[in-house]
């Protein structure tokens, strides 16, 4: 029997409950109070049926998951049987860019169909980069009149395309997404991304940079100079509208503000920027993003929401702890480690292994499954506590097409959707291999093609070529002359 994630408790009981091949199976479902953790829920299956009672709706919609899953394995059939099941981290994420490249409405909702079924609750929308801005604004038209346009696409050695790419997605599509994903208990999150990765924002308004040059969006990878000007009062307006008008579609608890890869080059010498920061009183620039992080977090707040940002928002130490969640996913400082051992609330994302984009031969499925969010080197009791949750990102400078996408998410994010439900202590990669061969073709029967088997677990002689195709393709002569001029 094949269950992903499986179940915390699971227990057979002998005998089998027979119905009618192409009819439902009598279910009845309750809330009960007596299951105090949240999506929680117990399954039983016996002569009568399916008994189902969940700690709330979200609880009795993933045991009809399991359920759907029972289904699959069974024809006519279920076996007797008793499950109590709650989840490990209540934060259990997947991450899709559609910056780089674009997906449509349909996509998406395949990508989410996929997810779901392996009980994901976070959708994590990244709308906001150098390479085009995806979202409607109305209070700011350029966004998508400029922004969502590129000359062309120039992303390594892969993709060498001098058409414009222009896309971006109306409000009305992303009520469409939201919904969607509220049928299915997903909370869809926004990234609006700043200061850094503002290049499509720069481009639209070029007011809103150090320089005031105009400037187009990127198209290649890499970490870009321009940023938005923390001195102008008419940056933070703009970020204040635009977040307004997001807060509109996006009804959830979350707000992702990005933060990441920032160089503070322009800062340190904006007169704008600097006068800014005395008249803070602030140390550095790293600090002055502190503050910014800290403005928007306030003014979300006030929204009844919750922000969370890249963990290379947080160097400057002044973050306010009560109104922020940390996204880590890769800190040589240490800030985020003394983040979360400090008691503060942390969603793990690692560039190893859970950035999907990677080749399987750098980011095994193995890997993936075997992976403890909770064991970082250094992470001390009460740190592994405030981990709230896990959260697998694909980022797509290299991921034209849907079924590259695919490809690159599943399986690893069945071993992803595992862990986050069902924590780490019951691990068995040769039972999981096989439940990940059974998902792949029903998975396949929705329109989603995993990654060929053969790729799930590259042997060592073969990851090296891997990872040296990966980034001879990434490599380029844009690319290396912007990590060797980042200011990190």
């Amino acid at each position: 029997m094949y269950l992903c994630p499986e179940p915390k408790v699971l227990e057979l009981k002998g005998g089998y409950y027979y119905f009618t091949v192409g009819e439902e199976p009598k279910v009845t479902s309750k809330i009960t109070p007596m299951l105090s953790q949240k999506e929680s829920y117990r399954l039983t299956i016996d002569a009568k049926g399916v008994n189902i009672e969940g700690a709330d709706e979200a609880g009795i919609y993933y045991a009809k998951l399991t359920l759907r899953q029972l289904l699959l394995n069974h024809r006519g059939c279920l076996p007797y049987l008793y499950i109590y099941d709650e989840p490990e981290y209540s934060y259990r994420g997947f991450m899709i860019d559609s910056c780089r490249h674009f997906f449509t409405v349909d996509e998406i909702k395949k990508m989410i169909d996929g997810a779901s079924l392996f009980k994901f609750n976070k959708f994590h929308f990244h709308l906001s980069d150098d390479q085009g801005f995806r979202v409607e604004i109305e209070s700011f038209p350029e966004l998508t009149a400029v922004g969502s346009v590129r000359p062309s696409s120039d992303f390594g050695r892969g993709e060498n395309d001098k058409t414009p790419y222009a896309h971006y997605y109306t409000k009305q599509e992303l009520k469409e997404i939201v919904e969607y994903c509220k049928e299915r208990f997903i909370e869809v999150i926004p990234e609006f991304d700043v200061p850094g990765h503002t290049t499509a924002v720069i481009a639209s308004y070029p007011e809103l940079s150090c320089t005031g040059e105009k400037i187009e969006p990127k198209t290649t990878a890499g970490i870009f100079s321009d940023i938005l000007c923390v001195g102008n009062p008419d940056t933070i307006k703009m970020i204040y509208s635009v977040v307004d008008e997001l807060c509109e579609i996006f009804t959830g608890k979350y707000f992702h503000i990005g933060g990441d890869e920032a160089p503070k080059k322009r800062w340190n010498v904006c007169p704008k920027c600097q006068k800014k920061l005395k008249e803070l009183n602030l140390k550095n620039s790293e600090e002055l993003h502190g503050w910014l992080v800290n403005e928007i977090s306030l003014y979300l707040k006030k929204k009844g929401k919750k922000a969370i940002c890249w963990n290379e928002a947080i160097r400057g130490g002044n973050v306010e702890k009560d109104n922020v969640t940390v996204a880590w996913w890769l800190d040589r400082t240490k800030a985020s480690l003394e983040w979360a051992n400090g008691g503060n609330p942390t969603i793990i994302e690692s560039f190893t292994p859970y950035y999907v984009d990677y080749p399987y031969g750098m980011h095994s499925l193995k890997n993936v499954y075997l992976y403890n969010p909770r064991k970082i080197r250094g992470l001390t009791s009460l740190g592994a506590s405030s981990v709230v949750g896990i959260e697998s990102p694909v980022w797509t400078e290299f991921i034209r097409d849907f079924n590259k996408l695919t490809e690159k998410c599943f399986p690893r994010w069945l071993a992803v959707a595992d862990t986050a439900w069902n924590g780490n202590d019951k691990k068995n990669f040769n039972k999981f291999l096989k439940t990940v061969a059974f998902f792949c073709e029903i998975l396949r029967e929705h329109g989603i093609i995993a990654a060929p088997e053969s790729e799930w677990n590259i042997l060592p002689h073969n990851r090296l070529s891997q990872t040296v195709g990966f980034l001879k393709n990434f490599l380029s002569k844009e690319t290396v002359t912007q990590f060797l001029n980042k200011d990190e």
